[in-house]
């Protein structure tokens, strides 16, 4: 359950309320598989005020290697609440709140697939990826950005391939993410945006090709991505 919050600055990352999620799901697409799982946490200031947890009712089998990774299985879901039903409280329980999510367009994907086969708006809600995050702050120092790598690096709690497991140990990771922000200045939405802008300038300053006075013998071009 929730209490209430008194509404921060928008932009203000140190006291923006926020809801950490993640899903389980049958498969790999949103069009052809199935949510099985969601969590959620909601936090602001560094402390949790409220969170969501439910398996989900479906239609579709689950795979018995999604099974072995996960530990989901079709009679777990059987007694589940309907997905309508767990779509409408998360989507009640996110309100105004920026989401955050590892790899999040992979769960913002099914949410809005379930949504939109519910007749219900997908999400328009703000929202970070601390998979982005931490590619731009850690990349010098881990070997990939799996958040159980990330886990152990930092010393995080352990996700585990369910969604609560998983969403604390994103927790962990957006407090880290957000304080590393902090020490190099970056403390609101913008200067994040920013962040992007002018990583994509440096990237077309790199691949920009040269005016026609200073052109080269001809040779290989430079990949764009």
């Amino acid at each position: 359950m929730s209490r209430a919050i008194v509404a921060p600055s928008l932009s203000d990352l140190r006291t923006t309320t926020f809801v950490v999620v993640d899903t389980e799901t049958t498969g790999g697409s949103a069009r052809y598989h199935e949510l099985t799982e969601i969590a959620a946490l909601k936090v602001c200031g560094g402390e949790v005020v409220g969170h969501l947890r439910s398996l989900i009712h479906g239609l579709s089998p689950i795979p018995p290697m999604i099974v072995t990774l996960t530990g989901i299985t079709d009679p777990m879901r059987s007694l589940a609440p309907e997905e309508i039903e767990v779509l409408n409280a998360f989507t009640s329980f996110v309100g105004d709140a920026v989401i955050v999510g590892h790899n999040l367009s992979f769960d913002i994907g099914f949410l809005d697939a379930a949504l939109i086969r519910s007749t219900l708006p997908p999400i328009s809600s703000r929202r970070i990826d601390t998979l982005r995050l931490a590619r731009h702050l850690l990349r010098d120092e881990v070997e990939n950005f799996k958040l159980a790598t990330l886990a152990r690096y930092l010393r995080l709690r352990t996700p585990s391939h369910r969604a609560l497991a998983d969403v604390l140990a994103t927790t962990d990771l957006l407090h880290e993410l957000i304080g590393r922000l902090g020490a190099i200045g970056i403390t609101t939405f913008e200067e994040i945006d920013n962040l992007w802008i002018a990583g994509r300038t440096r990237k077309a300053s790199f691949t920009r090709s040269p005016s026609p006075a200073l052109k080269r013998p001809r040779s290989a071009t430079t990949p764009t991505d």
